[in-house]
């Protein structure tokens, strides 16, 4: 198996593209070009070392740890890790990712040609797609990686060689430099991208495991070199998108993100540019779906102890997804949305630290950082609900969405001097 070295890693790397890079990430891009004009490259820049950056780390950390998904946590104890862990995967899986993707699915590709088809049927047929092709755990990455993520890859770079080769418009706007930089960095960081990471990370161990690379240090040189992979394609991908948003910064000052895209494709396609662009948001949204049932299902199955079988969870997730899809995702959305900006900051925490494991001795750290992170948080949030609140005006940072950063930093410095407790690496 190990012969195949070269080729595992094209096919986890462009399965780990295709599972990120979801109808989400496809809007963005090009409206971070449309709104930044000659500082495109600043913002993309930008973009891609939060969203690109976090996302690779936390594929590094976890299998640099060599524990799964729980392996991040584990310090803050058995428990809380596994509710930590196991709210991020029900929240960003089947409660928003996995239905999102087939409402967008349908909103692009089928209602504008089959307006009379229903919701309800089509994403019936949807979701025994990802089904069919999540049912078999070891053949997931591969059926993503080296048939559908290619497809979509090439559709792309194709969008995008026309868009260099017969630029839209000339990028005349001046955009904001300050303004370009936080945009960037806010939405990277929004993207939460790197809590799929953690999530993903399940279902690639499980397929680089079953490829034959069993020890650790195996394991940790593949996902490095695939998510290396992934990261290229992607920066492609996203560079190539920004750059076509700025083109017609212009000519359309007024589109919306959705527009943008359909705008782009039908310029440089023509009449078929909505059936390619029905084409690469349908395999965005399945691979991301698919990415996400089967490392769900792989996560749950792993902390049952297989007394529930992995097909089982597959099954249960689809349904659970299929019926959010069509009854209100928008107040499911309202409530993982808050738990999701709770968690997220303390995940971050603990992928930073996890790079600096071997190196502290101390685990409160780990405690102090993540409870102080937490608690900021959690003021924040109050504060999104109630109103202003006083104390949140001598956060440093919170303009930004990133109050939880320097309390985190001190406490974590604190914790290392409290009661000293080891880490056991």
């Amino acid at each position: 198996m190990k012969n195949n070295l070269k080729k595992d890693v094209f096919v986890i790397g462009f399965a780990l593209f295709a599972m990120f890079f979801g109808a989400g990430n496809l809007i963005f891009p090009p409206f971070l070009g449309w709104s930044s004009g000659k500082s495109w490259i600043i913002g993309f820049i930008c973009f891609i070392l939060i969203d690109i950056g976090l996302s690779l780390m936390g594929l590094l950390v976890v299998a640099f740890i060599g524990k799964g998904p729980m392996g991040v946590s584990e310090k803050l104890g058995k428990k809380i890790s596994l509710l930590i862990i196991s709210l991020t995967v029900i929240c960003i899986g089947p409660l928003i990712a996995i239905p999102r993707t087939s409402a967008t699915t349908y909103e692009f590709v089928i209602k504008p040609f089959f307006p009379e088809v229903s919701s309800w049927v089509f994403s019936a047929i949807y979701f025994l797609i990802v089904l069919a092709l999540c049912i078999k755990q070891f053949k997931v990455v591969d059926i993503v990686g080296s048939i559908l993520a290619p497809i979509m890859f090439i559709a792309l770079i194709y969008l995008i060689i026309k868009g260099i080769v017969s630029p839209l418009g000339e990028i005349s706007i001046e955009g904001d430099i300050t303004n370009t930089i936080q945009q960037g960095v806010l939405v990277g960081y929004q993207t939460m991208d790197m809590m799929a990471a953690i999530i993903f990370s399940a279902g690639v161990l499980v397929t680089i495991n079953n490829k034959g690379y069993s020890s650790k240090k195996d394991q940790f040189k593949i996902i490095t070199i695939s998510g290396i992979v992934a990261a290229i394609a992607l920066s492609i991908i996203y560079g190539g998108l920004t750059y076509i948003g700025a083109t017609i910064s212009s000519t359309y000052p007024n589109a919306t993100k959705s527009e943008l895209l359909v705008i782009i494709t039908q310029e440089l396609v023509g009449k078929n540019g909505i059936a390619m662009l029905g084409v690469i948001v349908g395999i965005a949204c399945i691979t991301t779906a698919v990415g996400l049932v089967s490392s769900a299902s792989t996560f749950f199955k792993d902390i049952t102890k297989n007394k529930i079988k992995y097909e089982h969870f597959v099954i249960i997730f689809t349904i659970i997804s299929y019926l959010l899809s069509n009854m209100g995702i928008d107040a499911i959305i309202n409530i993982a949305a808050p738990i999701l900006d709770l968690i997220y900051p303390v995940l971050l925490v603990l992928i930073f630290l996890g790079l600096f494991d071997s190196k502290i001795k101390n685990i409160n750290v780990y405690n102090y950082a993540c409870l102080s992170a937490f608690i900021v948080c959690v003021i924040v949030l109050i504060e999104k609900i109630i109103g202003n609140i006083a104390i949140t005006k001598y956060i440093p940072l919170n303009e930004y969405g990133f109050a939880w950063i320097i309390p985190s930093v001190i406490f974590g410095i604190i914790g290392n001097f409290i009661h000293k407790k080891t880490n056991k690496n």
